[in-house]
């Protein structure tokens, strides 16, 4: 796997993370994280912003991070919500194979059911970074 790949799973990580963890975080740690991540600000420039030195950024950052991945460790919301991805999607594969065979009225009610799962399935996201 190269370093962008890798980077691009820690982004699309901890921006995961953050969706389900991020109300947990103090108000400085949720800041440096929509900063860097949904803003897209680098070190020095949330640095300059806040007034702190691009070190404290770094080493507050890195705190954000592991408290999100230890909030994930203890919780697992984020493995649950992949386990029940998965799951919708095996059952949309075997639907697919008999739907023809269901009378319309009970596919309709069927896709439907599974169309509201899948709605409820990940945390509500706010405006400020869907």
């Amino acid at each position: 796997m190269t370093r962008d790949h890798r980077m691009i799973d820690k982004v699309t990580r901890t921006v995961s993370l953050y969706d389900w963890y991020g109300a947990l975080l103090t108000d400085r740690q949720r800041e440096l994280i929509e900063l860097y991540y949904f803003d897209d600000l680098s070190l020095a420039e949330i640095a300059e912003q806040l007034n702190i030195s691009r070190q404290a950024v770094h080493d507050n950052l890195k705190r954000a991070e592991e408290q999100l991945e230890h909030f994930e460790g203890a919780l697992h919301l984020l493995a649950s919500e992949a386990e029940r991805r998965s799951m919708v999607r095996q059952v949309w594969s075997a639907w697919s194979e008999i739907e023809d065979k269901v009378p319309a009225a009970d596919r309709e009610r069927f896709e439907s059911a599974l169309r509201r799962l899948i709605s409820t399935d990940a945390p509500e996201r706010g405006d400020d970074h869907a």
